[in-house]
């Protein structure tokens, strides 16, 4: 008699769902309008730079805020070499290992800071960057900014070559990240989150881990960032300035800096209010402080905790019921 084997009418479904989405997603040029088709660019760039996040935040606990200025290393440096003749795959890499190096300098007197005094440090670099992207004029175009150089793919024009450069870069990514969550790379930096005292009795070097996560994390921003200027067609320093690391901010606990879908969730609501709120100017900051106040305050873990919040939920109820026919 052959066996058979059954699959769960859960797990079926969710590969369904998965299978659908990513049949949608990859039709998405053929479905929407080329506005829509940017903004969803926009999503896929801003979540691949918020893993980032959750591997120096989540999963190690630092608190850095240094990402837009990652963000701005990758995405000068992948043009800059674009325009010296290099292929654009090479020059991405690149400047995502160039940005990692900058989050092993930022890393090495970070590590020995917390909480509070981490933030300003990450802070402080971000902020350096800014003037640095100013005054390097030969690379950055100084103040004017520069021309960014769109990669076409072979018969694809374009809006779809910016999509498809997006939607594959934040896949690997995603998969990279869940894999190291997985694997030794994960526990280590849990381990290090919630018991730095105990780490070196276990074999694990903190300021290693630390720095690891840094320039992990620096990397993917990097990389983020060659994306990024692809959307945006033309770079400029403010691009890179406190309103992006404020995005960033409600990105990663408004989404869930905990899980690797929380990225997700948090840009997908960080670039539809970009689009809702434009025409407020300097109020937008506003909206999103008291979107991050909101959010710490009612979803500690992000939206990408509800679906474990209700399951909690629905065991408690049977519970509730015991007890008070008990009494």
């Amino acid at each position: 008699m052959t066996p058979t084997f059954a699959v769960p009418p859960r797990r079926a479904a969710g590969w369904a769902a998965a299978l659908a989405g990513g049949l949608v997603l990859l039709a998405l040029p053929g479905l929407v309008n080329p506005y829509l088709l940017f903004q969803a660019c926009l999503v896929m760039v801003t979540a691949t730079a918020g893993l980032g996040l959750v591997l120096i935040m989540g999963w190690s606990g630092q608190i850095a805020l240094a990402q837009a200025g990652f963000l701005g290393v990758g995405a000068y440096a992948t043009t800059y070499l674009v325009a010296q003749g290099w292929p654009w795959p090479l020059a991405a890499v690149t400047a995502g290992l160039v940005a990692a190096l900058a989050g092993v300098l930022i890393g090495l007197p970070a590590t020995r800071l917390r909480g509070f005094y981490l933030a300003i440090a990450t802070l402080a670099f971000a902020e350096l960057m800014i003037r640095v992207f100013v005054e390097a004029v030969p690379v950055t175009g100084g103040i004017a900014g520069v021309a960014v150089e769109a990669v076409v793919l072979p018969g694809i024009d374009a809006d779809g070559s910016r999509w498809y450069l997006c939607l594959a870069v934040a896949a690997v990514t995603t998969v990279a990240v869940v894999r190291a969550g997985r694997a030794g790379l994960g526990r280590r930096l849990r381990v290090v989150r919630d018991a730095e005292i105990a780490a070196p009795s276990l074999g694990i070097s903190p300021m290693r881990t630390k720095l690891l996560a840094f320039a992990l994390s620096a990397f993917i921003g990097g990389v983020a960032g060659a994306l990024y200027a692809q959307c945006l067609s033309y770079l400029t320093p403010e691009i890179f300035d406190m309103g992006l690391l404020i995005e960033f901010l409600v990105l990663a606990f408004l989404g869930g800096v905990g899980y690797v879908v929380g990225p997700f969730l948090g840009a997908i609501v960080v670039i539809v209010l970009r689009d809702l709120l434009q025409d407020l100017g300097s109020w937008q900051r506003l909206v999103y402080g008291l979107i991050l106040a909101l959010a710490i305050a009612f979803l500690p873990r992000g939206l990408a905790s509800l679906p474990a919040r209700l399951r909690d939920r629905r065991r408690r109820a049977p519970e509730r019921s015991v007890t008070a026919v008990a009494s």
